[in-house]
């Protein structure tokens, strides 16, 4: 005896990608596999593709990309490869003449000003001694010698102190906060925070002044080393390899500030990970991507943000997980890999299962750094090119955007009983322009049934399928009727497609079945 019950309809997927929970036991709403699709909640579409933003490449991997940003509103998009520092020009970027060339292509850099000038300059931290592009050529910065001067009562040999400039020597990462630049760069001790002196004179803080003085050492366990600086809130975040630390205060002596350790589950493992999210510091650590909040002023701690994504993320190889580099872009938080992985959290899509939003995946991003400019996400790559990810993009640099995502294994509440499955609609968007095809899979009590290439046009080529005619909502609406005649109790729908320059949008999956009497 059967039971035949209405359609049931699946058409929101904005849950987004879990693959830690069985695919029997998640949401309707998620998705037990996602790679290139963008999640809505009005349907699921394929990700936009890039192009070139520089028209030429220059002869090495590129790395770090960084906006230098002018006080007149003019600036350079620059770019470091091989130890030399680029700037674009025409569309293409050229070197930078250098005094000092960089002692790595692994840098931060910070705007600034410069001492007596008041010139934009870039800092740049390298791994070596500090250097500054002054629009003109890169060098290494001069220590400032302290001067005595009785008549305006100026003593700096005693007030602030000698200068240490010449001693740090491993300037990896530099931060800003109340106009004090901040540092990691102390060769031998690697859990130090040094920070620059605030000339009271001239107003504001000068990168060729580091007081022996200004330092603090975190507690060092089993060796743990600091990696990055982040500002955040009214701290300077000090990210260890398993700890982290607030640095609170601002002042002429070590006095007026103080360390706090904050409590986290875990440490930093990729420095280039870390991203301002909302009101949130996201970076990945050795198994999860974390978010650091605050809910007070000095009450700092994290939660995990990739429960959902766990196993995906530990199929990364560890050092490739070392390389992940991070950022936050209308809306999204991006983390990609050098494999070109990249896992994509969209934060205005929060639900009970991730109260930050949902995952999903992309491929074929090999993203060294990200960049934000002009709108548009910015990454530099081991081509030597700039790419831009441009919403009119249908492919990737010419090359096709395979996508594909399945739903979880549905039983439509009656997980006992067996269904006769008689028809599904399939509803989709199509375009004006552009053709539109997709494969269309069912997986019946893990028994896949596949289906040719379905195209959403009304005059396309229609696959070998038994497909009734199109039926329309509205004119770029299409509905795809299949007859099926198939028994199970579980049934999952999976959609790929791999056509270049072709766009895809699924609204919802209808299913139409007969519910067989319990056993």
């Amino acid at each position: 005896m059967t039971q035949k019950m209405p359609p049931v309809t699946l058409n929101d997927f904005s849950y987004g990608l879990n693959d830690r929970d069985d695919p029997s036991l998640i949401p309707n709403q998620a998705l037990t596999a996602v790679n290139n699709f963008i999640i809505d909640r009005g349907g699921i579409k394929l990700r936009h593709g890039y192009v070139k933003h520089t028209t030429a490449p220059i002869s090495s991997s590129l790395r770090q990309i960084y906006t230098f940003y002018k006080n007149n509103g003019s600036n350079e998009l620059l770019g470091v490869s091989n130890g030399l520092l680029f700037k674009e020009s025409a569309g293409a970027l050229e070197q930078i003449p250098f005094i000092n060339a960089l002692s790595s292509s692994k840098t931060q850099m910070l705007t600034y000003k410069a001492r007596d000038t008041l010139d934009d300059v870039v800092l740049v931290a390298d791994g070596g001694k500090l250097k500054v592009y002054n629009q003109t050529d890169v060098k290494e910065v001069t220590p400032h010698v302290p001067v005595v001067d009785s008549g305006n009562n100026i003593n700096e040999p005693e007030d602030p102190g000698l200068n240490d400039l010449v001693n740090l020597t491993n300037f990896r990462s530099i931060a800003i906060k109340q106009d004090r630049i901040y540092a990691l760069a102390h060769p031998t001790v690697k859990n130090r925070l040094s920070f620059c002196h605030h000339d009271p004179r001239l107003g504001y803080a000068v990168y060729d002044y580091w007081p022996a003085t200004h330092f603090y050492d975190m507690v060092s366990e089993q060796n743990d080393e600091a990696i990055t600086l982040r500002t955040f809130r009214d701290a300077i975040i000090v990210f260890n390899r398993r700890t982290m630390w607030a640095f609170y205060g601002d002042g002429r002596t070590v006095t007026d500030y103080e360390l706090k350790r904050i409590n986290v589950p875990s440490g930093l493992l990729a420095e280039d990970s870390v991203a301002y999210v909302g009101n949130n510091l996201f970076y990945l650590s050795d198994t999860h991507v974390y978010a650091l909040f605050s809910t007070e002023r000095d009450y700092i701690s994290a939660e995990i943000v990739s429960r959902d994504i766990e196993n995906t993320i530990k199929a990364i190889p560890l050092e490739d997980r070392k390389r992940a580099v991070g950022a936050f872009h209308d809306n999204k938080y991006y983390l990609s890999f050098p494999d070109g992985t990249t896992l994509v959290l969209d934060t205005t899509l929060p639900s009970p299962m991730n109260k930050y939003g949902s995952w999903t995946v992309f491929s074929n991003i090999k993203a060294n750094s990200f960049l934000e400019r002009d709108g548009y996400l910015h990454f530099s790559s081991d081509t030597g090119f700039i790419f831009k990810l441009d919403p009119e993009a249908l492919n990737d640099d010419g090359a096709e955007i395979s996508g594909m995502f399945r739903t979880k294994r549905l039983d439509f509440g009656f997980p006992v009983q067996v269904k006769k499955f008689k028809r599904f609609w399939i509803v989709a968007k199509q375009y004006d322009s552009e053709s539109s095809t997709f494969d269309f899979n069912i997986i019946i009590d893990d028994i896949r049934r596949e289906i040719n290439s379905i195209s959403t046009d009304e005059s396309g080529v229609w696959d070998e399928g038994d497909w009734d005619e199109v039926n329309w909502d509205f004119k770029d609406v299409v509905q795809k009727r299949l007859r099926v005649s198939e028994r199970g109790k579980t049934i999952q729908f999976e959609v790929t497609h791999a056509t270049l320059d072709e766009p895809l949008t699924v609204f919802q999956i209808v299913s139409l079945f007969k519910l067989k009497k319990a056993k």
